[in-house]
């Protein structure tokens, strides 16, 4: 007899620390910081995002799609490669190539390559939006690139990329940012205060976001 019980296992990244791990179909995930996945040994064509980021490299399989789960939300792939966000009660899907369908048996909303949704849990508004596909996961060459998020949005990025505590002051946390930090190995998070347009002070061993 044959199991087809799931045989679920965990991959994790602390705050700062990124890897790629490749599935047994071929298919190769890559996360950032401070994320958790949870996948299947006896099925390669399931992922659980837990919480973090991570970009998904699919090896298509029309006969067998590839889903993520993010909260109470699925994502299928149609040829794929696409980032995904959770954090806070946040989704937000950005994809590079082919398609991706989100919650193929409710809203059933297709993305194709160049666009991205983000949607809060509880709120049934979807929102869809325009991406660069050369721009999907530029975190991976340490360019954080922010098209109107809000600075704790911000925050909380730059500590699963730098592996350092970092926060929003609640005068800036609903402040919108535009703009690229490009990071690369450097992990100091005081030198962006000029491109963030907010003072960045010392609090603790981390580092607070604050009004100039």
């Amino acid at each position: 007899v044959v199991s087809t019980r799931a045989d679920p296992y965990q991959v994790e990244t602390q705050p700062g620390e990124r890897r790629s791990v490749t599935l047994a179909d071929g298919s190769t995930i890559a996360l950032n910081g401070g994320t958790r996945l949870t996948l299947d040994r006896r099925d390669p064509r399931i992922a659980t995002l837990d919480r973090g980021e991570a970009v998904f490299t699919v090896a298509h399989d029309d006969a067998d799609p590839f889903e993520v789960k993010v909260g109470d939300d699925r994502l299928v792939d149609v040829g794929t490669r696409f980032n995904v966000v959770r954090a806070d009660g946040r989704t937000e899907v950005q994809v590079a190539e082919g398609a991706v369908v989100y919650n193929p048996r409710a809203e059933a909303v297709r993305l194709d390559a160049g666009h991205s949704l983000r949607v809060m849990d509880g709120d049934a508004a979807v929102q869809l939006g325009a991406v660069a596909p050369g721009d999907v996961a530029s975190w991976r060459e340490g360019r954080l690139i922010y098209d109107g998020q809000t600075m704790t949005e911000v925050a909380a990025q730059l500590t699963r990329y730098t592996g350092q505590t970092v926060r929003a002051a609640p005068e800036v946390a609903e402040r919108r940012f535009r703009g690229i930090l490009s990071l690369g190995d450097r992990n100091d998070v005081a030198d962006l205060a000029p491109i963030l347009g907010v003072k960045v002070r010392r609090s603790g061993s981390g580092w607070v976001l604050a009004p100039l």
